[in-house]
């Protein structure tokens, strides 16, 4: 019981695992774009571009290369080639599959090879299959970050450029906001200029004040009249300018663009109406102009027009029959082609024979055959002769002996017989 409350209890885990990534899958559709961002920092923090793609002569990917499928096969290609890559990080030997490979094999190799790395594959063969997804992200994230840890990577320390920031800060600060606002424009115009000459008088006794105590301390008076000061102000008040740090959280600002923003819709909307009302009107009478005319180019047209479908009904009927015709005459081209083979089989067998009877050398080998077995006659005949003769001589050969052989037997029963030296006398 212990043994399989153990193996049910990673099965149970990965179970309730793939249910939470199903959900988190559901619930976030984009989780893929972003697991696939996470791939491509992880590759960039172990120099990919430099120490794989040059090596490999591999083309960098983008962001989204494995969120989504576009080219199944070069997909699966590349990730096997990344896994094959990032397993090296751990002192681990996976050769890289070829591109034209089985894409089948491939993913069971590697599918081997990464549970041999340990990580954990809970995925079926036909989502690795298409190269790209959340499940090829998962993978890839996996081995990178146990590439990185491989490596002993960790995050340094921030490095803040205080020169470009005290820059921007400048920058920010010599902004000049020029009457922005309409409103303290106006403010400032109408401001009297006796105030403002009261002011200036105010500033110069703020300065009497800072001045040095062993100066004696006296009453300021000013010999400038009101007039000339009122000069003064009209000759440099071109120059003054107002200095209003911009703050774009501030809701005035927003709510005074949106107020100057509905005027200038507003504004263009009269002007847009009034042209599109006009162009509604000349779109109007231009489409009353073009139906009447249709209408008399139908009327003009009508005989034309029937005409025109006589003519296309006979030009349909006549590619009706010569579609037929057609038919028929590839019918005897086919009986046409067989009749021809035959002909050109009868004419080869003509040449054939008649060749054999223009051609004299059979004749010449009959004639020599016929001399050689006259000569072979010949020579059997003589033998034959040959033999005649000694089976001939042999015959009276053999009847001389036999009547010697009698005529002993004779002479030895009578003794009177004549021999034949007697008979040899006179």
């Amino acid at each position: 019981m212990g043994d399989t409350e153990k193996s049910e209890k990673p099965r149970r885990e990965r179970r309730e695992r793939r249910t939470a990534d199903a959900d988190e899958a559901a619930e976030n559709p984009f989780g893929a774009y972003m697991q696939s961002e996470n791939v491509l920092d992880k590759l960039k923090l172990l120099k990919y571009e430099q120490d794989f793609c040059k090596k490999f002569s591999m083309k960098p990917i983008h962001r989204y290369y494995f969120a989504e499928s576009t080219d199944p096969n070069e997909q699966l290609w590349y990730f096997a080639n990344l896994v094959s890559w990032l397993l090296s990080f751990l002192k681990q030997r996976y050769k890289a599959p070829d591109q034209y490979d089985d894409p089948n094999s491939i993913v069971t190799s590697v599918m081997m090879e990464l549970r041999k790395a340990g990580v954990s594959v809970d995925v079926s063969q036909s989502k690795l299959k298409t190269g790209a997804g959340e499940e090829i992200c998962q993978i890839l994230n996996q081995l990178g970050q146990m590439a990185l840890k491989s490596l002993k990577w960790t995050w340094g320390k921030p490095i803040h450029k205080h020169e470009d920031f005290q820059e921007q800060e400048d920058e920010e600060e010599a902004v000049e906001i020029t009457t922005a606002d309409m409103e303290a424009e106006e403010e400032i115009e109408e401001e009297d200029f006796d105030d403002e000459a009261d002011a200036f008088i105010d500033g110069g006794a703020m300065a009497a004040e800072v001045a040095p105590s062993s100066e004696r301390a006296e009453v300021l008076e000013s010999n400038v009249t009101a007039a000339e000061w009122k000069i003064e102000l009209e000759r440099v008040l071109p120059q003054l300018k107002v200095h209003i740090r911009s703050d774009a959280k501030d809701w005035r600002t927003h709510l005074q663009q949106m107020q100057d923003n509905k005027t200038q819709i507003e504004g263009a909307l009269k002007d847009t109406t009034q042209h599109l009302s006009k162009l509604e009107k000349d779109i109007a009478k231009t489409l009353e102009k073009i139906m009447s005319r249709e209408k008399y180019i139908n009327g003009q047209l009508e005989t034309l027009v029937s005409e025109f479908r006589q003519q296309q009904d006979s030009l349909a009927a006549t590619q009706e029959r010569y579609k037929q015709a057609s038919t028929t005459v590839t019918e005897y081209s086919r009986q046409l082609a067989a009749v021809s083979a035959d002909l050109e089989a009868v004419k080869s067998q003509m040449d054939e024979r008649g060749s054999s009877m223009t051609d004299a050398s059979p004749l010449v080998k009959i004639k020599q055959a016929l001399k050689a077995l006259k000569t072979e006659i010949s020579q059997m005949d003589l033998r034959i002769g040959v033999i005649q003769h000694v089976l001939l001589a042999a015959k009276v050969r053999q009847k001389g002996e036999i009547v010697q052989d009698m005529n002993a037997d004779t002479s030895a029963n009578n003794p009177f017989a004549v021999s034949d030296d007697d008979s040899a006398w006179p």
